[in-house]
């Protein structure tokens, strides 16, 4: 299986930890501070008792978008490579139990199987819980959402070292695939760049982007494969 990695992003530049990514946290900080503006006077406004009809209509909406600007803002930062870390030592046969229903949930609604195949006493790894959970939010979401249309099925699997990637490398190895397409060559050398994507407007096309700078952030390594029916992302994590 041939994977493909974000390496034209560039993650390893000497910039990306420079100056730009501090400019764009600063930005995206003032930005979030007038949003909370905007935020906390129309939710003011719409608590008004005799408030006309199509005026809290239009506030909502106002506060809707302004809401939809704050969570684009955080995405956008995560895709600048700025993105602010936890990290920890993390237990990932403990961690999936807590996550378990926010990894479900793309299955549960898009009425996909989702076959587990997770190694017992896996090593800790050295990862911000908070944003791998995002990572892995991402990717099973993109396999539910490829499998649902064709009847197929995803897969999470999950192995310690020696099993996938050579031990000594000291790395734990998380694997999504899912079955029903393949995605061509040419589109597989695209899918980590930004706004690329066969989704509706809906779908920023950010994901990938986002999933492969915060994983540089957190020394993870994240590639993808496409062939014979079935597309595999994997995640390659550093031991704590």
């Amino acid at each position: 299986m041939q994977f493909v990695f974000p390496t034209h992003l560039q993650l390893a530049n000497e910039q990306s930890d420079g100056f730009h990514q501090e400019l764009l946290r600063g930005l995206t900080h003032k930005l979030n501070n007038l949003l909370a503006v905007i935020q906390g006077f129309s939710s003011l406004i719409l608590m008004t008792d005799d408030l006309d009809a199509n005026i809290a209509e239009n506030m909502q909406h106002i506060r809707e978008a302004s809401v939809g600007v704050s969570n684009l803002s955080e995405r956008v930062r995560g895709a600048g490579g700025c993105a602010k870390l936890q990290m920890q030592a993390l237990n990932l046969n403990e961690y999936l139990g807590v996550v378990q229903t926010a990894l479900l949930e793309p299955f549960t609604k898009s009425n996909v199987q989702l076959d587990a195949d997770v190694q017992q006493s896996l090593p800790a790894i050295n990862v911000d819980p908070g944003k791998l959970k995002d990572i892995l939010v991402e990717i099973l979401k993109n396999a539910a959402e490829a499998a649902a249309p064709v009847g197929g099925r995803a897969m999470l699997k999950i192995a310690g070292p020696g099993a996938i990637t050579p031990a000594e490398q000291r790395r734990v190895d998380i694997l999504v695939s899912n079955t029903g397409s393949t995605i061509t060559p040419e589109k597989l050398q695209q899918v980590f760049r930004a706004f690329y994507g066969s989704k509706t407007s809906n779908h920023l096309g950010l994901g990938l982007t986002i999933s492969s700078m915060l994983c540089h952030q957190m020394g993870v390594q994240i590639g993808i494969a496409s062939e014979n029916n079935t597309t595999t992302v994997w995640l390659s994590c550093p031991m704590a």
